[in-house]
């Protein structure tokens, strides 16, 4: 597994090193960046690198703008931010900007690797402590427009089912999720598709071309 472990303090990035050679059983190759410049870089470089271990706030952009050109420069790469904000704005905006799961920085070591599995697998990760309730009051607002094909595999499972017109309930027991995992999934694709509510992101749901 290649993981992109980018923050701009050399301890921390010592530290998560030390954490994934312990805890992650597979073969790992770990490429290092100290801000945002050095991260695009390395994924155009090296568009085999499986998982992004990202700070939100480094040199080379501002917050949730450095996550976007990165998911931009690198589309499928599966993205992890790990912050030292639980703030619920950075987490929104996080997420909105395309990072698949959001890691506190005071969150445990086994923390981060349930965090990367998770997102390998296509889910949507939020760190303990965080208030997932929060986090729709959080939004800034529909932005029309944004990136349709940008969804995760997993959030274009949950599309098809919201277009069906399944429940969160229904959705977790179908996929088994936790039902807070969906809810989750359906506040990002609101945001990606740039509607309000589940009845918009229905009827645009045949629309999209991934």
């Amino acid at each position: 597994m290649k993981v992109l472990l980018a923050d701009d303090h050399a301890l921390f990035r010592d530290g998560v090193r030390l954490v994934l050679e312990n805890l992650v059983d597979d073969p790992l190759e770990i490429i290092e960046a100290a801000d945002f410049t050095q991260a695009i870089a390395a994924v155009k470089l090296d568009p085999s690198i499986d998982v992004g271990l990202v700070d939100l706030n480094m040199p080379g952009s501002e917050g949730a703008n450095g996550i976007d050109g990165l998911r931009r420069a690198a589309p499928n790469l599966h993205l992890v931010v790990v912050s030292g904000s639980s703030d619920p704005r950075d987490v929104r905006r996080a997420f909105d900007s395309g990072a698949q799961g959001y890691i506190a920085k005071a969150s445990s070591s086994k923390s981060m690797v349930e965090g990367i599995r998770s997102v390998l697998s296509g889910e949507t990760y939020l760190s303990p402590g965080i208030d997932a309730a929060s986090l729709a009051a959080a939004s800034p607002g529909a932005q029309p427009g944004r990136a349709k094909a940008g969804l995760t595999p997993r959030q274009r499972d949950v599309l098809a089912m919201v277009s069906q017109g399944k429940s969160n309930k229904e959705i977790a027991r179908d996929l088994n999720l936790a039902e807070i995992t969906v809810k989750l999934h359906v506040t990002a694709i609101l945001r990606a598709l740039g509607v309000e509510n589940r009845t918009q992101a229905a009827i645009l749901a045949g629309k999209i071309e991934y």
